[in-house]
């Protein structure tokens, strides 16, 4: 589950996130888990060639190691889904550190969501994420993001999209001003190899990231409306030889092809364009 996907998790999304939205949909058809209880968990691990967000570039050398748990659970009868959890992202290279933390550890993120369906297509979520730099790369954020997802799956069939928006509004900045993010994308998905023995579901998403209030700006300080247009490409297949004892297991690799506004200074080199390759490993009890 890439940071791009935790609002998936609630009302899903995606970032290199199609691996994590494959990793859900096969793992739904393996023999369930043994947990018949309210409380549900996922873990997992990735490992990325460049770490993007958002259209940034945080790190593209060395090992990036990007692991998270996350929990959830019905609200009672309120039609509530309660999720909480935490994402890291781990470099070789100690991007950015400054003495005084493990220099390694460059982000570690908490967040906190509530998810809803409206009906059978609507979904909308709220999620609190705070992002921290163990090894003091860059100041603390914290922002409320806003998701609404629709399932085009009954009208479209096998070409649904699964549309969806996240509004982001930092509310804390320690480094600079509390921007406004907007992100517009969905996701297509096909079963590859249709076996019992090894499924492997391919998915296709897209996403464009936009700046609603100086997410992106250029050199002079100036609000940059368009940040970045992402399509890719992941494989997910489930690993039905560890017993459901142990929870639903799968494997995912992905690769994105990201178009950025190279006068948003996003990338390190200065260039409009990047890629990101994926492989990751989940489980879900």
């Amino acid at each position: 589950m890439t940071k791009e996907s935790k609002f998936a998790g609630l009302c899903l999304v995606g970032g290199l996130a199609a691996a994590a939205l494959t990793t859900s949909s096969v793992a739904q058809d393996a023999p369930p888990a043994v947990n018949n209880g309210l409380l549900s968990w996922s873990a997992g691990a990735d490992v990325v060639s460049t770490y993007m967000f958002r259209g940034i570039e945080q790190e593209d050398s060395g090992l990036i190691v990007q692991p998270y748990v996350e929990v959830g659970a019905p609200l009672g009868d309120t039609g509530l889904d309660f999720t909480l959890g935490t994402w890291s992202s781990i470099h070789s290279n100690a991007t950015g550190a400054v003495a005084g933390g493990p220099s390694n550890w460059y982000e570690s993120d908490l967040y906190a969501g509530l998810g809803y369906a409206i009906n059978d297509q609507f979904a909308v979520s709220a999620t609190f994420t705070g992002y921290y730099s163990p090894n003091n790369a860059f100041a603390d954020i914290e922002e409320i993001a806003f998701g609404v997802e629709y399932d085009d799956s009954e009208a479209l069939g096998d070409y649904a999209f699964a549309p969806y928006a996240l509004l982001a509004i930092e509310t804390r900045d320690a480094g600079g001003s509390e921007d406004v993010y907007l992100e517009l994308g969905g996701a297509f998905s096909a079963f590859f190899i249709e076996s019992e023995d090894l499924p492997v579901e391919l998915s296709f998403p897209i996403a464009l990231g936009l700046s609603i209030d100086d997410y992106y700006t250029d050199a002079g300080g100036d609000n940059e409306f368009f940040g970045f247009f992402k399509i890719g490409a992941a494989a997910s297949m489930p690993l039905d030889f560890i017993p459901s004892d142990y929870g639903v297991w799968s494997a995912s690799a992905g690769l994105d092809l990201y178009f950025v506004n190279d006068d948003a200074g996003l990338l390190d080199d200065g260039d409009d364009f990047e890629i990101a390759a994926l492989l990751g490993v989940g489980m879900e009890y």
